[in-house]
């Protein structure tokens, strides 16, 4: 049973109602406000309303603009309620108010909220319980998560992942297969070929170490030249994911055996450098990563290069930088 035209124009009143009192302080009951939109649109129950403010939350969300407290968005909506959204938008202007600032006020509410359920056991485990408490798709594509700003979870002191980026040039071999047959080692835990370290401008037990070189990056094996990086292919990827950042800050804890985490705090960057991305590499504040190891069939299983950066580093990377403290466990 369709909404109708009446139905829909209804719900987006009431909902901007709601909006208005928010952005005035005033505390509003939506179950209280459900029921009252209910009784005059009888064919829809107050759950129907509860539903449609979510999709409301959606549109909004997607023209980056702020959306009701504690209304996460779902989408999947009718078109017919977008162009009603969309046409009283046109009428009534929201505020302006910069996409990093409504971030940090759902972000308050989920602090605000205590800790949230946590499910899976990989390394992105708290990411994705993030997103879902917001309500935002899981993204694995390049695009940014929140209205252009990328998301980045921590639960503990170990180095952060900025991005993975294939090397602009192998030069001691044809390319990564070859690369790893002549650097590997051979792992007797896991009975396999493998090639996994990390390291910087001090270098690593393997003998591997970033120079910076002009505006290229070489990875060296005791001093010779294993591949390289351009500048601007490291200026790109930082650009295109990294150009506004929140690193979230979390504290992960159990509960009757079941995982939580709490939003502790905010670090938000704006404008990376690649000046100072260059500058912290031969400081040994940026590390590479290499993640290979040969699968059964003999092919080379590869989880990426990763470079990653120190959480302390963090500000000294971005032009803009700002740190909030949210509440604690």
């Amino acid at each position: 049973m369709g909404w109708t035209e009446s139905e829909v124009k209804l719900a987006i009143d009431g909902y901007f109602d709601l909006l208005a009192k928010e952005r005035e302080g005033e505390s509003v009951n939506k179950a209280e406000l459900y029921r009252s939109l209910s009784k005059k649109a009888p064919r829809r129950n107050p759950k129907a309303f509860e539903l449609k403010f979510q999709n409301i939350s959606a549109i909004l969300y997607e023209q980056r603009l702020p959306y009701a407290s504690g209304l996460k968005p779902r989408s999947n909506y009718q078109r017919l309620l977008k162009l009603m959204v969309l046409d009283k938008l046109d009428r009534s202007p929201l505020p302006a108010v910069e996409p990093h600032e409504i971030l940090f006020s759902k972000l308050r509410e989920v602090s605000d909220r205590g800790a949230f359920k946590v499910e899976g056991k990989g390394s992105g485990r708290f990411g994705l319980a993030l997103e879902r408490v917001l309500g935002i798709q899981a993204n694995s594509s390049k695009r940014p998560d929140f209205m252009g700003i990328e998301l980045k979870t921590k639960a503990d002191k170990s180095l952060q992942t900025l991005f993975s980026r294939t090397p602009t040039r192998f030069v001691d071999s044809e390319d990564k297969n070859e690369m790893f047959e002549k650097h590997h080692y051979w792992d007797d835990k896991r009975g396999r070929k493998a090639l996994y370290t990390s390291f910087n401008s001090a270098g690593d037990s393997l003998g591997f170490r970033l120079v910076v070189k002009d505006l290229t990056v070489v990875a060296e094996r005791e001093g010779a030249t294993v591949l390289e990086y351009d500048a601007v292919a490291l200026e790109k990827a930082l650009l295109s994911k990294h150009s506004r950042t929140a690193y979230l800050g979390i504290s992960s804890l159990k509960r009757d055996g079941v995982a939580y985490a709490q939003l502790d705090s905010i670090q938000y960057c704006q404008g990376p450098s690649i000046i100072s991305f260059l500058k912290l590499i031969r400081q040994g504040g940026v590390y590479l990563d290499f993640t290979m190891s040969e699968k059964s069939n003999g092919r080379v299983n590869d989880h990426g290069f990763l470079w990653r950066i120190k959480g302390s580093e963090l500000p000294n990377l971005y032009i803009g930088h700002r740190t909030i403290q949210l509440g604690a466990v």
